[in-house]
């Protein structure tokens, strides 16, 4: 059976058993995203595109509010009533990991095993818990197994990887997904590496560079083999199409840009023989 979590806010400035609505959207789309990072983990699954079904399926989350005190129940959504009646080993795993990245929130530690994607989403979700509340309760099955204070967590504990010195980086592709809702992009470049914009400002301009080429400058995160794969916060312009590239032009050759030029041409010198012209050469000291 899919295990039962439970966040009890404490001290929030809404009233118990409620939330402020921009709290409780932060939330929930941290517990999704980081729901989505430990599933694409669990699959093997890519990190850019759309989650497979069988990640779908183990990310899946219930998420409700309990009467009284403000709690956050969630639980991985029941995969049907025709289903078996026992977890697989993946599901099994969600769980037990899922414990214990949010034990290690509590203790501001990041574990070995969490990669760089899933890094930042326990991050964002630290962050959304921080902003909820001065002090949590994490309850697993109806067992506490952590209270903690927010304020003594940390951000940089959650850096994406080792190369976190790693400011900016910059990068030139097409613009080939842009969904306003969720403000993230895709930029694709022409060897075929895709990088996810997330979290892309003023994403209505951006939008309309949809299918031209762009250049992008924003913070990185990369996956556990050192690859870009998303780039946070981004600064999106329109770029010229590199050489060679569809829709660019092509290279013209020099005869052709020294025949459009002004003065004289190779070949002679018009309106002069041969002889005429030689001697006209010869004259000037040419």
């Amino acid at each position: 059976m899919a295990k039962q979590f439970e966040f009890r806010l404490i001290d929030g400035s809404a009233p118990a058993g409620q939330l402020e609505a921009d709290d409780l959207i932060a939330l929930v789309q941290s517990l999704k995203e980081v729901a989505t990072k430990l599933g694409r983990d669990e699959t093997e699954a890519e990190l850019i595109g759309r989650p497979t079904k069988r990640t779908q399926r183990l990310a899946k989350l219930n998420v409700g509010l309990e009467s009284g005190s403000t709690r956050v129940l969630l639980q991985r959504t029941a995969a049907g009533d025709d289903a078996l009646d026992f977890d697989l080993d993946e599901e099994r795993s969600f769980d037990e990991r899922f414990e214990a990245l949010v034990s290690s929130i509590a203790v501001d530690t990041r574990p070995d095993w969490v990669s760089g994607p899933l890094s930042i989403a326990a991050g964002k979700l630290r962050a959304a818990l921080a902003h909820a509340a001065p002090q949590v309760e994490f309850t697993v099955d109806g067992d506490v197994q952590t209270r903690f204070a927010t304020e003594e967590t940390h951000k940089q504990t959650w850096l994406a990887d080792d190369n976190s010195d790693e400011e900016t980086v910059h990068f030139v592709g097409r613009l080939r997904v842009a969904n306003l809702d969720t403000h993230r992009f895709q930029v694709t470049d022409d060897v075929g590496n895709r990088v996810a914009l997330v979290d892309v400002e003023e994403d209505e301009l951006a939008g309309r560079l949809l299918g031209g080429y762009v250049a992008v400058v924003g913070s990185p995160e990369r996956d556990a083999k050192g690859r870009l794969s998303h780039i946070h916060q981004p600064v999106i312009q329109a770029a010229p199409a590199p050489a060679g590239a569809a829709g660019a032009r092509d290279a013209v050759p020099l005869d052709e840009i020294l025949a459009r030029a002004d003065g004289p041409h190779a070949g002679g010198i018009s309106d002069l023989t041969e002889d005429e012209a030689a001697a006209f050469l010869e004259a000037i000291g040419r």
